[in-house]
């Protein structure tokens, strides 16, 4: 019971602290440029990756792991660094877009938005593969404000160790722009037949590929254990799945969309097989746009425990 009290007493004082950041960088947002607020928050993943020497090392034996084309090591230790400030830099890309969103906009970058209207075309709805890479936290609200409105499926806030501060950036979001109709879909007892009615009606549902599951697919060079809904309602519904991310450019203000093609796969009376072959190229999918901004992606911290979560699968298997 005494650890449970202090469990929770973290997750408080955590999500205090993490409201508190929110808030007063919105007030800095009022009199400060968004580059040096891109500079402060970044200055805080550096401080992080230079701070903690072992976690240092264990990331980047992961990264360098996964990615062997890169031998350069200071491009591996700049890769280590922005992987630091990713998990930051989510909340100041909504106080960004906010304040600055005509010119976000206007300078916005897009990449294969054929390949969203090809698959639109189809009459089936999209499910739209996405993760927590680059500007994932704003990547709705992009999409909502060029017409072509997502509805991603996520976890209740209240379901979170920190609700109040889960509650205050989804809504903030959604005041950025989302599916008026049906702005989030959340995890529950009445998921996947509330994602079946969407896609029925010919809508967008955005799911997050890069979260642990019961799945063992290829990722990365090795066997890792991913959610496999993807492939499911694929399977259900035969609606197209297409990979879009947002990543961030080199400038404050600079964003670049990313729509990859409608991944291929071929018609299977064998459900387990069909399943099977989705998942292997949402993983490919999945591995192509991390390659493009590896830095970007927060989700490297997380690679490691699915491995494990996968060799235990296997073990069991076997």
């Amino acid at each position: 019971m005494t650890e449970v009290k202090r469990t929770n007493k973290f997750f408080r004082l955590l999500e205090l602290f993490l409201l508190a950041i929110f808030h007063f960088t919105r007030l800095l947002s009022c009199i400060l440029p968004a580059s040096l607020l891109y500079a402060m928050f970044n200055s805080m993943g550096y401080a992080l990756f230079y701070s903690r020497p072992g976690m240092r090392q264990r990331l980047l034996d992961v990264i360098s792991e996964a990615l062997p084309e890169i031998a350069d090591q200071r491009q591996m230790a700049q890769i280590g660094r922005q992987t630091c400030g990713a998990p930051f830099l989510p909340m100041l890309d909504l106080i960004i877009l906010k304040k600055y969103g005509k010119r976000v906009m206007s300078g916005l970058s897009i990449e294969g938005m054929e390949n969203l209207k090809k698959a639109d075309a189809q009459g089936k709805g999209v499910i739209v593969i996405t993760s927590h890479l680059g500007a994932f936290s704003i990547g709705a609200s992009v999409m909502a404000r060029l017409g072509k409105p997502i509805t991603p499926i996520g976890f209740h806030p209240d379901t979170t160790t920190i609700p109040r501060y889960s509650w205050t950036l989804m809504l903030y979001a959604q005041s950025l722009g989302c599916d008026q109709e049906n702005p989030i879909i959340f995890v529950g007892q009445d998921t996947i037949e509330r994602v079946r009615e969407h896609l029925r009606k010919g809508r967008r549902v955005g799911i997050a590929y890069d979260v642990m599951g019961n799945f063992v697919v290829d990722f990365l060079g090795r066997p890792t254990a991913l959610a496999s809904g993807v492939a499911y309602f694929a399977c259900d519904i035969g609606s197209p799945v297409i990979p879009i991310c947002l990543l961030r450019g080199r400038k404050p203000l600079e964003f670049r969309l990313i729509i990859g093609e409608p991944l291929c796969y071929r018609p299977s009376d064998d459900r387990s097989s069909k399943v099977n072959t989705i998942t292997c190229e949402v993983a490919k999918a999945g591995e192509d746009l991390i390659r493009e901004a590896p830095g970007q992606w927060m989700s490297w911290f997380g690679l490691s425990e699915w491995r494990d979560k996968a060799r235990e699968l296997e073990e069991q298997k076997a």
